[in-house]
């Protein structure tokens, strides 16, 4: 641990001690008195790993995701029992990682799930552009999700290059789209990406809801010190007016 670190953890702390983790508090949940509860399953399984991304995720195995997704059910029946009748939520979000990867059991954690909770405003999945076909599309709807996020990051060719993704199959996402419609089908953007403009942005958001989108997010690249992304972050002054920009 660093001196840096250590200073902060005393600060933080009052004390001198060094942090203690204890499993004390880890066997209940108390969520029964949580007003507009949403709920939250992460699926940190990734076909690819991006060095910009700052969140827990491991490369995929088919193995391993089974072996996660038994815990996974596991331990919402765990949780979902310490309380009677069932809870109302207002929604239910699959993050990752790549959740889609676990299309074929995303109906298990759902119905598993509605034994404990009565989840009021529909069900979203982030997908993967290369997720974005007709057979995984329409196996999340026959699961019950009702929106998804489609992380393309920017439709421009230098700017996946950038963030070391590969260029995306257009064509094929939009035809999926139109075979199979969701209530919500959002599209998530990165700006201030080097050399990214006004005009760069514009044109990703007007061919966002041209390829079926009728929600658009975007998203600052941010430089976390603890992942590997050799991107340089853009200066705060022009991050700002691309912002105000777009807006």
């Amino acid at each position: 641990m660093s001196f840096i670190t250590s200073l902060t953890r005393m600060w933080l702390t009052r004390s001198v001690q060094p942090f203690t983790f204890k499993n004390e508090y880890d066997q209940t949940l108390p969520f029964a008195e949580c007003e507009n509860l949403g709920l939250y399953v992460h699926i940190p399984f990734c076909k690819s790993i991006c060095n910009f991304c700052p969140y827990c995720k491991v490369l995929y195995s088919k193995e391993l995701c089974e072996k996660y997704i038994d815990a996974l059910v596991q331990e919402i029946h765990l949780v979902g029992s310490q309380h009677a009748g069932k809870k109302k939520v207002t929604s239910l979000y699959f993050g990752g990682g790549t959740p889609a990867l676990a299309a074929n059991r995303t109906k298990e954690i759902i119905d598993a799930l509605k034994e404990h909770f009565v989840i009021s405003e529909g069900i979203g999945l982030e997908l993967h552009p290369d997720n974005v076909t007709v057979d995984v599309l329409q196996t999340l709807k026959d699961a019950g999700v009702t929106k998804i996020s489609i992380g393309v990051q920017s439709f421009r060719d230098k700017f996946q290059n950038i963030l070391g993704r590969k260029k995306i199959d257009i064509s094929a996402m939009r035809s999926a789209l139109e075979a199979v419609p969701f209530e919500t089908v959002s599209m998530d953007f990165i700006f201030a990406l080097p050399g990214q403009t006004y005009d760069d942005l514009k044109s990703d958001i007007d061919e966002a809801f041209a390829f079926g989108a009728n929600h658009v997010a975007i998203y600052p690249f941010i430089d976390f010190t603890f992942t590997e992304s050799p991107v340089a972050a853009m200066p705060k002054k022009e991050k700002r007016e691309l912002l105000d920009a777009i807006t």
